[in-house]
């Protein structure tokens, strides 16, 4: 009894670092397809739609998905507060992967093992490789309400009842139009009827999935990132690497994830064999809890396949958007190879993984937390830029002028709500003012990378600007950010940007305790600036609310296209 206390306390905290963690870095400010809410309730918000029209608007098709269901949470938000709260979204993932978690431990339950053996799962499953859902509040809402209505969809057809069956086709056409790869959750209960050959409601929910798909179709709008890959290898790479993409935390991580994508799926077709021995009139020995975990690794083969066949043109499909499923992979393929085989029981083999998952969670904090706190900082200093000058640097500047006829609106009505600046203008008027020369010389540099992205016509060449110093200001610690501020020698406008230094090497880490290396580093684009002269400085806030800045001994030049040091 007492070690399971301890067990369930082990597992408790692991969950409570993730969902403070998340917090901690989350803004209520909009990234990118966040921006498609705000034009919702834009359009709502100046009435005399109608039923009808709440209806379309509603279900209007957008970069390949309807987003019903985050729509709607928006509207009722709106509804109930008068404004958004990212923030509040970000919450709501939260819950969300909290509650896939716990589907998870209902099926690790049946086999009757100790809690002991599952804290490797959690251990596996709570850390930020799927940063992109955990602090994107679209993307997140997406992914996780996709993902909990399906396990609850599962949970229903268990139960084996006419009712349970029309719920759990609500939670698949909830899935559905949430994101377009909900209508695959249809195949996975299919998939869990045909396993106990169940074919009258495997026929019955294959009517409601045309049903759904037909109402999907309506009005359906193909998105720009669809294309059919170029060869088999590049597919199956993306295929395997999808479902294994948990492992590319590591050196070669396309390969490696890769490989261990073929090993859980070779797995998993050899429980599935054994399900299958009930077609054959043999014995089927199929512990319980196995079945509703096959199909959630069933919904996530059949995703993985259609986004390897529509997305892996553009190279792997390895990416931190879809990487829950990657996770959630890993743990399924645990628990089903505690269940079925003895030699992973075995005490040295258990504290053997479990000393892995352990250090595997631990580098996923120290791999991904300089990608999470750039994301922080930079909406924050966006918060101020938003506010201030009316322009954002998180996204191209593309996204805001195409977005300008509704971003603008929707903040001056009061529903695009932010919170207060960390900073003021005339706050950062004084700094500038009060040092007027830089005291040291701060080693900055500028280095230029020329870079290509794959669209669907072809190449687009795309260069990023970095203003760095690996020397000064002192390290920074593992709270609190770290800002770039730019002031316009002719306007005097100021800006904003994330200037969060690299992160520090391993044996530093270790050594002397510090996460960052000295400086900061800054990215541009060619265009975020307009052209002119400004000056620079850096800027420490520190969660208690203390600044200190820096001036810096260059300035910079921005001619439009390309920048320099002066």
């Amino acid at each position: 009894m007492k070690l399971r206390f301890l067990s369930g306390v082990v597992i408790c905290l692991v969950i409570l670092v993730y969902l403070f963690y998340n917090y901690y870095y989350s803004v209520n400010f909009p990234y990118q397809d966040d921006f498609l809410l705000i034009q919702f309730i834009e359009v709502v918000s100046q009435g005399g739609l109608g039923f009808s029209g709440l209806i379309t608007e509603l279900f209007r098709t957008f970069n390949d998905h309807k987003a019903v269901v985050p729509r709607l949470i928006s509207l009722i938000e709106y509804t109930i507060t008068g404004h958004l709260n990212f923030r509040f979204y970000i919450v709501l993932v939260s819950i969300n992967i909290s509650y896939i978690f716990y589907f998870i431990y209902l099926q690790y339950k049946k086999t009757r093992l100790p809690l002991y053996y599952f804290i490797p799962a959690a251990l596996l499953y709570f850390q930020p490789l799927y940063y992109d859902i955990s602090g994107w509040a679209l993307n997140g809402m997406q992914h996780s309400f996709l993902t909990a209505f399906t396990v609850t969809a599962i949970i229903l057809a268990s139960r084996r009842t006419d009712l349970a069956l029309y719920g759990a086709m609500l939670c698949c056409f909830l899935a559905t139009f949430t994101h377009g790869n909900g209508i695959l959750s249809f195949p996975a209960i299919i998939f869990y009827f045909l396993c106990f050959k169940d074919f009258k409601r495997a026929i019955i929910t294959g009517g409601f999935m045309i049903l759904c798909l037909v109402i999907y179709l309506a009005g359906y709008e193909s998105g720009q990132a669809v294309q059919l890959p170029k060869d088999l290898v590049v597919f199956f790479s993306s295929l395997f690497g999808f479902i294994g993409s948990a492992m590319s935390l590591w050196a070669f991580p396309v390969f490696f994830s890769a490989v261990w994508g073929a090993i859980i799926l070779a797995f998993m077709i050899y429980i599935v064999w054994r399900v299958a021995a009930i077609y054959f009139n043999k014995p089927v020995n199929i512990k319980p809890g196995t079945a509703e975990l096959l199909t959630l690794f069933a919904f996530i083969f059949i995703t993985s396949s259609v986004i390897a066949l529509f997305r892996s043109w553009a190279g792997s499909t390895i990416a931190s958007r879809f990487q829950i499923y990657a996770s959630l992979s890993t743990v399924i393929f645990y628990i089903l190879l505690l269940d079925y085989t003895s030699v992973v029981r075995r005490k040295t083999v258990f504290y053997c993984i479990t000393a892995f998952s352990i250090f595997y969670w631990v580098y996923s904090y120290y791999k991904f937390t300089g990608f999470v706190a750039i994301k922080r900082t930079t909406y924050l200093a966006d918060v101020y830029n938003w506010k201030t000058n009316r322009n954002i640097f998180s996204v191209e500047k593309t996204i805001t002028r195409n977005g300008s006829f509704y971003l603008i609106p929707g903040y001056e009505k009061g529903f695009f709500h932010l919170p207060k600046p960390i900073v003021e203008r005339n706050q950062l008027d004084s700094m500038f003012n009060a040092n007027a020369g830089a005291a040291r010389d701060y080693q900055l540099y500028l280095e230029n990378w020329d870079m290509e992205r794959l669209i669907r016509d072809g190449v687009e060449h795309l260069t990023y600007s970095f203003v760095a110093s690996n020397v000064l200001p002192e390290t920074k610690g593992l709270a609190g950010d770290r800002f770039m501020v730019l002031r316009d020698q002719k306007t005097g406008v100021i800006h904003l940007m994330n200037a969060n230094p690299k992160v520090a090497a391993r044996k530093d880490i270790l050594t002397r305790g510090h996460y960052y290396k000295a400086g900061f580093n800054t990215q541009l684009r060619q265009d975020d600036l307009a052209p002119g002269t400004y000056d620079m400085g850096i800027l420490d806030i520190r969660n208690n609310g203390e600044k200190v800045f820096y001036k810096l001994d260059k300035s910079l030049f921005a001619s439009g296209s390309a920048y320099s040091l002066k």
